[in-house]
């Protein structure tokens, strides 16, 4: 008896002191100081299986390749957590209906059509704290793209790339040296001059780009939408100036501008299939393998300004956000923020999957190391070393952002000049943006 008071004692005492400073139910020190280092904390194993619905907010991610680079990492990093793939289609319909939707991907680009017009944002800084996720480890001009104020909406986990493709086959027949790191659009505009040039029956174009990413992740980080007012923000000269440099290129004598050839599809296919454009700017696509077969290619960085020397695009990250609706938030909370780690990134990051949206410089320089498709290729020209700060996003940027599009197509088609096409797009803007507030359609 005298022996199991003792042990009863000694029980009673470590009891005690690990309630007075032991852990937390969470795994963290109560006693510990909230600035003090701590190490991640995962979500508790549930002996239940739980099933998320992830949609493909992207379209990027088809449901083959979504469970190969996506669901089955999860799955084996979360056996009880099993990943099932939805279009974007499905969004709208699985909202109406009340089916479950338990994370939407999506880029900053999409997250108003995808995410925030169904109010399916939901602010994951609980989370966040609660389990501890190191938000340095994140390209901070990216998180700023999915906050609202001290909410956040998701974690940046890929980052879309920003390179100068250029065909060196274009380059060698004209005689003209390669395009650099480290140009300005000026820089890049006097190249272009040089091989816009027709030989025999083939004209060659110098430069084609989407102007619509050009916008959206303009340098100087202007806003489409004044997020004050709600109206329309761009008839001003420091836009006017992002308009010049983007419409210059197919103003050059030779480009010969047409409706067919203003086409965004069009140019895409001119720089892949036809190979008739020495340079291209799809400001946010990496292309396949299957596109660039047998092309002499390879990439510059983005053009910077002459006043903005060193500075890139915006940020154009990817995220997956924890719906509203989601019975599952932790388990989503977990899938979500391993698509933000290192351990998961980096086998794909090497393959060349995706880029990613973390600082790392060890995710940074792996891109494509494991594929023949990138060998000898200047990859480290896909991300910008300095990131221009994030511009508002607003619920009206889409359409500002129609009207932008339409606004540039009449300059390089020499239909209107560029003072009056921004100020017919600006008042269409705003007239557009009227009719929905008196429909209730805000």
């Amino acid at each position: 008896m005298r022996k199991g008071l003792s042990m009863l004692f000694v029980f009673l005492l470590i009891a005690t002191s690990a309630a007075c400073g032991g852990e937390t139910p969470n795994g963290s020190t109560a006693n510990q100081s909230a600035m003090s280092p701590q190490k991640p904390v995962e979500t508790p194993k549930s002996i239940e299986p739980v099933e998320l619905v992830v949609s493909d907010g992207l379209g990027d991610f088809p449901e083959e390749r979504f469970n190969k680079v996506i669901a089955e990492p999860v799955k084996k990093k979360f056996p009880n957590i099993t990943l099932k793939w939805a279009s974007n289609k499905e969004i709208k319909t699985r909202v109406t209906a009340g089916e479950p939707l338990d994370i939407v991907m999506s880029s900053s680009g999409l997250m108003q059509a995808r995410v925030l017009d169904f109010n399916l944002q939901s602010d994951i800084a609980p989370l966040i704290k609660k389990y501890n996720f190191d938000l340095s480890k994140v390209e901070p001009t990216a998180l700023d793209m999915f906050k609202n104020g001290n909410a956040v909406w998701a974690i940046p986990s890929f980052m879309s790339p920003s390179p100068l493709y250029y065909n060196k086959d274009i380059f060698d027949k004209f005689g003209v040296a390669y395009p650099k790191d480290g140009m300005t659009w000026d820089d890049v505009y006097e190249l272009a001059k040089k091989v816009t040039r027709k030989d025999g029956d083939q004209q060659y174009y110098g430069l084609f780009l989407s102007f619509a990413h050009v916008t959206r992740r303009n340098q100087y980080s202007l806003n489409v939408i004044d997020p004050k007012t709600e109206t329309a923000a761009f008839n001003t000269d420091s836009w006017k100036k992002v308009y010049e440099a983007a419409a210059q290129f197919y103003l050059i004598p030779g480009m010969n501008m047409t409706s067919k050839t203003a086409a965004l599809a069009y140019q895409r296919d001119s720089f892949t299939k036809d190979r008739t454009v020495a340079m291209w700017l799809p400001v946010s696509t990496l292309h396949t393998e299957a596109e660039l077969k047998g092309m002499n290619w390879d990439l510059a960085t983005f053009p910077v300004y002459k006043d903005k020397p060193g500075v890139g695009p915006q940020p154009y990250p990817v995220g997956f956000f924890v719906t509203t609706s989601s019975k599952h938030k932790d388990e989503a909370f977990q899938a979500a923020a391993y698509m933000a780690s290192e351990q998961y990134q980096l086998p794909w990051i090497k393959q060349g999957e995706f880029l990613t949206a973390l600082k790392s410089d060890t995710l940074r320089s792996a891109f494509g190391q494991d594929t023949d498709m990138y060998k000898g290729k200047n990859t480290k020209a896909m991300l910008p070393a300095k990131y221009a700060p994030a511009s508002a996003i607003t619920k009206y940027n889409g359409d500002a952002e129609g009207q932008m599009n339409t606004a540039f197509t009449k300059v390089i088609l020499n239909q209107k000049d560029l003072n009056t096409a921004l100020r017919e797009a600006e008042e269409a803007t705003n007239k557009k943006i009227a009719e929905k507030r008196a429909t209730g359609n805000k």
